[in-house]
């Protein structure tokens, strides 16, 4: 699967209703967010971060081009909480008393939850790291990428966070955290009214449910459709057919 970076967009802050906000794909009735998957939420906000410190300086510090080093080489390859790789926040504290809060490679306050090896988050594959040590094992495992995944990077810089204008309003670091929640809440009532159209009713029932009924409702519609344009094509134009067909 190719990462969902680039997209073409007619005009600035583009958002299309019902689609996935970063890569323009239809939304299945189930998602009830605005991306259509982990990799595309994150693959948003990493434009908007980028955005946010090439604006106000930040770009400049060390240990923000780290992050974004860091950010792009898991976006490559699937994303960073689609890999599995965050931890919860009782496991987080379960790490520091174990490591009595101490980084496990120099012994100084340790502040960073690192996996050992792998994605996995059982107990004995997590330990505390201090940010230094941290940083230089995700540097040692680094892998030099290869010349078409720097090109989407580059890409990506290129076509998202260098232009002036967002090109996608999940884009825009200063507006994005004030509107999404309204669009959701906008995406909610649409699928409510499509529910209501179909007569569906049990709204405290789950959304994929719903969801469900709703696509087997419209498969039915236009199953319907499709015998009702046979019977016409079958026997003519007889008056009794032309008015169910209207009424279909």
């Amino acid at each position: 699967m190719e990462p969902p970076f680039l997209v073409k967009t007619p005009e600035p802050r583009y958002f299309m209703e019902d689609h996935c906000a970063n890569c323009l794909t239809n939304l299945p009735d189930a998602v009830v967010g605005p991306y259509c998957s982990t990799w595309c939420a994150e693959v948003s906000g990493h434009v908007r971060y980028m955005r946010a410190v090439l604006r106000d300086g930040r770009i400049e510090d060390p240990l923000v081009r780290t992050a974004i080093q860091t950010r792009g080489a898991f976006l490559l390859i699937g994303g960073y909480r689609s890999l599995g790789r965050t931890v919860s926040a009782a496991r987080r504290e379960e790490v520091k008393k174990r490591d009595a809060g101490l980084c496990q490679e120099c012994g100084n306050p340790g502040t960073d939850i690192d996996h050992v090896s792998g994605s996995s988050d059982a107990l004995g594959n997590l330990q505390l790291l201090c940010g230094d040590c941290h940083r230089a094992k995700t540097a040692e495992q680094m892998t030099e990428a290869t010349p078409e995944r720097v090109a989407l990077l580059q890409a990506l810089f290129l076509s998202r966070v260098a232009p002036d204008e967002p090109r996608l309003l999940a884009d825009d670091e200063t507006q994005w955290a004030d509107v999404w929640k309204g669009l959701q809440a906008a995406r909610k009532a649409r699928f409510i009214a499509r529910l209501d159209a179909a007569g569906i009713r049990g709204r405290s029932r789950s959304r994929i449910d719903l969801a469900s009924d709703l696509a087997v409702s419209e498969r039915q519609a236009e199953r319907d459709l499709e015998r009702a344009a046979e019977v016409r094509s079958a026997v003519g134009t007889d008056t009794f057919f032309d008015d169910l067909m209207r009424r279909v």
